[in-house]
């Protein structure tokens, strides 16, 4: 199969189940909601690489689209099912921390196709911290602490909806130069932003070299190299969503995306034989119909 003479590899991403948090940053703009972002879910690329917790960056949402009227940003954060309690502790402190972004508002914000979810009590967590000085406000049916700040006030929901039918997905990008793989993934997380329930893990690349078999430098030099003769560079964009459903979604629209870049050769997929994780995403399944 081909997407604007470029290859789709026969082949599928291996995933493994995930428990998702999604929430909505408002702020007096969107550059200070940007700014919440970015705080909020800082040093949250990859629990396997030292990461208390992953998370991303899903995309702006316009004032219509918030409980309060103003500029906002999804982000969303996740862990394995065995991890949840590492994982409400992180976002409770990760609540606190947003304090430090005046004007900033954090709500609860599931995708409705979540059905199966739990809810993590982040009020409970955190009180300790105001001192007996907060109290409770409802805003279009969240019901919020609000905590008085030098600069006015902070809000948060007391509690976070976590879904337990998320999972993770990615796509390997083979390119003629390191330009075109990068241009690719940017151009597959901005086709991201169409599917709620999706973010790209971190910044959205990996450079896979825990992988050796994918580095272009080495092809020749070890057994069973997995880089096509002619790449020069190739990137991975992890992903992860609240439900399988929305991650094939997700991944067939990255896939046509990263294909409109020129100098990029084949677009596929990491897997280890069915033993890493339970989902597997079939490149040419999720195009079938195109």
């Amino acid at each position: 199969m081909r997407i604007n003479q470029v290859l789709i590899q026969d082949t599928f991403a291996e995933a493994w189940d995930l428990e998702v948090t999604r929430l909505l940053l408002t702020a007096i703009s969107e550059e200070v909601a940007l700014e919440g972002a970015h705080q909020f879910v800082g040093a949250a690329g990859s629990s396997m690489l030292g990461s208390r917790i992953n998370g991303g960056i899903e995309r702006v949402a316009l004032p219509q689209e918030t409980p309060d009227g103003r500029p906002g940003v999804f982000v969303s954060l996740t862990m394995p099912p065995d991890k949840r309690e590492e994982m409400v502790q992180e976002l409770a402190l990760r609540t606190v921390l947003a304090t430090l972004v005046p004007t900033i508002t954090v709500f609860d914000s599931p995708v409705p196709e979540v059905k199966a979810k739990v809810g993590a009590d982040i009020y409970a967590r955190t009180q300790q911290w105001w001192q007996g000085y907060e109290s409770e406000r409802v805003i279009a049916g969240h019901t919020m602490c609000v905590v008085p700040t030098t600069t006015g006030e902070f809000l948060y929901e007391k509690a976070f909806t976590i879904s337990t039918e998320g999972t993770d997905g990615h796509i390997v990008c083979y390119a003629d130069n390191a330009a075109s793989a990068v241009l690719a993934i940017q151009a597959a997380k901005v086709a991201l932003r169409g599917v709620d329930g999706v973010s790209p893990m971190g910044y959205g690349l990996e450079q896979v070299f825990r992988e050796l078999d994918y580095v272009p430098a080495l092809r020749g030099k070890i057994e069973k190299s997995r880089v096509p003769e002619g790449t020069v560079s190739i990137l991975n964009l992890l992903m992860f969503g609240a439900t399988s459903g929305l991650m094939r979604q997700a991944m067939k629209v990255a896939i046509e995306a990263a294909a409109q870049v020129p100098g990029v050769r084949e677009i596929g997929a990491m897997n280890f034989g069915g033993e890493f994780g339970k989902h597997q995403y079939h490149l040419h399944q999720l195009l079938a119909g195109r």
